[in-house]
């Protein structure tokens, strides 16, 4: 059973937090099985594979069905420290490619994070990396992003994230 790391979606403005704060986009409607999206029942949340579950695997009756943006959103979600108290069903392509694309900007801003605190890191390469992250053409922001209000979040964290890289090599 999968999950995923949904850390580049967290926002970045608690300091608990080491998240980028980009849009879930497509990932949004991706479907996840737990036995307690909401909290509501005594213990943990678990995966339909999870070891602590019971003693067999896979998804019966009495799992839940939500959506990862629901479950992102629910405070009272406690998950298992094994499993992470969720598994999601299969990626599609888009999907996959955004997940992929957003690991790799959220890779990239905690890089040019530690260029700015530490004077390191290839700027050439960062920089052009950036560059290809911000250049998005129709048919990705389509498959990607539900709205342009979630396509320009992307686009501002790249500008802001190339800004910070900029302003650290000038200084």
């Amino acid at each position: 059973m999968e999950q995923l790391d949904l850390e580049p979606f967290e926002s970045d403005s608690d300091n608990d937090w080491p998240g980028s704060g980009l849009p879930l986009g497509v990932l949004a409607s991706v479907q996840a099985y737990t036995t307690d999206a909401a909290g509501r029942y005594q213990g943990r949340a678990h995966s339909p594979g999870c070891a602590h579950r019971r003693p067999y695997g896979g998804v019966d009756h009495h799992d839940e069905m939500v959506i990862i943006e629901e479950l992102l959103d629910n405070k009272e979600f406690d998950p298992c420290s094994k499993c992470g108290g969720y598994a999601v069903r299969r990626l599609t392509d888009p999907q996959v490619a955004y997940y992929r694309a957003a690991h790799q900007l959220h890779y990239l801003a905690q890089r040019v994070r530690a260029r700015v605190r530490h004077r390191s890191t290839n700027r050439e390469h960062l920089a052009t990396t950036l560059e290809g992250l911000s250049d998005l053409d129709t048919r990705s922001v389509q498959a990607w992003f539900s709205s342009r209000a979630q396509a320009r979040q992307w686009r501002r964290i790249v500008a802001s994230l190339s800004r910070e890289l900029r302003d650290s090599s000038a200084g």
